[in-house]
């Protein structure tokens, strides 16, 4: 089974807790309009690879969102942190919006959607990062994830999730990630 997360930027974790629910027929906190899901699909029809590569759409309610595949907003994230940081994996673990459950309210209450919270720490040091730096960051976090043949879809993630990062520092937002399983 695959694991979907869409990383997005949100004002309040209020509001980030809606990007759990699901109305039969309407459109959702992430999804994208019509037109421009219509206009993905076109572009995976004729570009597969430059329609796979991570980046930030704005979705039809002026959420920013970054879709992806299986990228784990606990352990990963964690890694991540603790590189761009200098800060040990302990310490980044032990904040408390380090992928801290934001909806829904119960886990009892879980079905098939959570919304995880990303701490500000990893916003700012991803929004503060050099570009220059990127790589290298992304090469250490391969490591880090013994995935080192995952090196250029983590750099491609990296630099989506740093977009992310600065367009949401500068509308004074927090990142989030709701995962779908």
């Amino acid at each position: 089974m695959s694991i979907l997360t869409d990383y997005f930027a949100a004002g309040s974790d209020r509001l980030a807790a809606t990007a759990a629910e699901y109305v039969h027929g309407q459109l959702s906190l992430l999804d994208l309009a019509p037109e421009k899901a219509a206009a993905n699909k076109h572009l995976h029809r004729v570009s597969p690879e430059q329609a796979s590569r991570p980046r930030v759409e704005t979705a039809h309610s002026g959420t920013l969102v970054l879709q992806s595949k299986g990228v784990d907003p606990g352990l990963a994230l964690a890694r991540l942190e603790a590189i761009l940081t200098g800060r040990t994996h302990d310490e980044v673990c032990a904040d408390p919006r380090q992928a801290a459950q934001i909806a829904p309210a119960r886990p009892e209450d879980i079905d098939g959607r959570v919304v995880l919270s990303v701490t500000d720490t990893l916003r700012d040091a991803l929004a503060s990062a050099e570009v220059s730096a990127l790589p290298r960051v992304a090469r250490q976090w391969a490591i880090a994830e013994s995935a080192n043949d995952a090196e250029e879809s983590l750099a491609l993630f990296l630099i989506a999730l740093t977009d992310l990062a600065r367009r949401a520092g500068g509308r004074a937002e927090r990142l989030y990630c709701c995962v779908t399983f």
